[in-house]
C-alpha cells in the first residue's frame, strides 16, 4: 500500500502529465490521523518520497537503519525505497506529502549525502505547502500549482537534513533484524521467545534493547502489525472474525477481538462494516494471502 491509502484528509490534485511526472510532482498531500500506540506501517514504493510533519503529537519513526521521535515543527523524508513504521505516542494528526520528480531525487539525495533527511525546521515548510493544497475547498490543484508549492519546500529542506535529532540514533542489527522478523512472519510467529531464538539473544535483552530504541517492547509491536494487517482483510468484507484472527496470527478469536478493540476503538465486526474505501488488487499486501 501506499502512503496515500492511509490519508483521512487529501488534496483533489489534477493528475501532473509526463513532463511535471518527471521534474517534480505532488502525488498526495493529507493528514493521517493516528491513535496512540497503534502502529503504522508505510511500505516500500520506489521513486516516491514521503515529506512527515506532526500537525499535534508526537511520532517515532523508524525507518532503514535510524529510529527517531518527530514533533510538530519538525519534518522527515522516508525514501521510497524503504520501508517505515509510525509509532505516536499518543493521539495525533500527521502531515505526509509524497513527491515524485527529477527535482525531488537530486534534492533528497543531495541532504542524504551531506547529512540525512530529518529536518529541525522543516516542519513550518512542510504544513505551509500542506494547508495550502488543502484549502482549496474542495477545488483541484492544479499540478502546476502544487509542483510550485513542492518546489518550495524542497528549497526550504535542501541542505538542513541531518540523520535525527542530535545527531539520531542507529537502530543496532539486532533491533533491525527482529523489525524485519516481525514484519514479515507475523502471522506465524509463536511469541517473542520463538523471536529471541531465532535472533540467538535472550528475550530479557532483546526486550530491552527493543524498547530502548523503538519505544515499545516487541510483543506490543507484534501486536501491532497483527491489527494492522486484520484492519485490511477486514475492509474486504467477505472473511469471517475467526478467519482473519488465523490468518493475521493470534492464539483464538476471543483474544484477537479484545486487542482489536483495545487498539482500534471498536470491535472488529463493527470495524468491517464502517463505510471504507475498498482495497484495490493493486495495493494489497499479498503476503496476506500466503497461509
Amino acid at each position: 500500500m501506499r502512503g496515500s491509502d492511509f490519508l483521512t484528509q487529501s488534496a483533489l490534485l489534477e493528475a501532473p502529465g509526463d513532463f511535471l511526472s518527471e521534474l517534480l510532482a505532488v502525488c498526495a498531500a493529507g493528514t493521517l490521523s493516528l491513535r496512540g500506540g497503534a502502529l503504522l506501517e508505510l511500505p516500500a514504493d520506489t521513486g516516491l518520497w514521503q515529506v512527515l510533519t506532526p500537525l499535534s503529537g508526537e511520532v517515532r519513526v523508524t525507518a532503514g537503519e535510524t529510529s527517531f521521535p518527530l514533533s510538530p515543527g519538525q519534518a522527515a523524508c522516508v525514501p521510497g525505497a524503504e520501508e517505515a513504521a509510525l509509532l505516536p505516542a499518543g493521539d495525533c494528526e500527521l502531515g505526509l506529502l509524497s513527491l515524485r520528480g527529477t527535482a525531488a531525487d537530486r534534492v533528497f539525495a543531495r541532504c542524504l549525502a551531506e547529512g540525512g533527511l530529518f529536518f529541525e525546521r522543516g516542519g513550518g515548510p512542510a504544513e505551509r505547502a500542506l494547508r495550502t493544497l488543502l484549502s482549496q475547498g474542495g477545488r483541484q490543484v492544479s499540478a502546476r500549482e502544487a509542483s510550485g508549492r513542492a518546489y518550495t519546500l524542497l528549497m526550504a529542506l535542501c541542505g538542513t537534513g541531518t540523520k535525527g535529532p542530535a545527531g539520531g540514533r542507529a537502530v543496532p542489527p539486532v533491533v533491525e533484524a527482529a523489525l524485519g522478523i516481525l514484519r514479515r512472519d507475523y502471522a506465524f510467529l509463536e511469541g517473542i521467545g520463538e523471536l529471541a531464538a531465532r535472533l540467538e539473544v535472550s528475550q530479557e535483552y532483546l526486550t530491552r534493547c527493543f524498547c530502548k530504541y523503538i519505544g515499545v517492547t516487541p510483543g506490543k509491536y507484534l501486536n501491532q502489525v497483527r491489527i494492522e494487517n486484520a484492519k485490511l482483510l477486514l475492509r474486504e468484507g467477505q472473511h469471517p472474525v475467526q478467519f482473519v484472527s488465523d490468518a493475521c496470527g493470534f492464539s483464538n478469536a476471543n483474544y484477537f477481538a479484545r486487542v482489536f478493540c483495545r487498539s482500534v476503538g471498536m470491535n472488529p465486526r463493527e470495524y468491517a462494516r464502517l463505510e471504507l474505501a475498498p482495497l484495490s488488487q493493486d495495493t494489497r499486501d499479498e503476503s496476506l494471502y500466503v497461509l
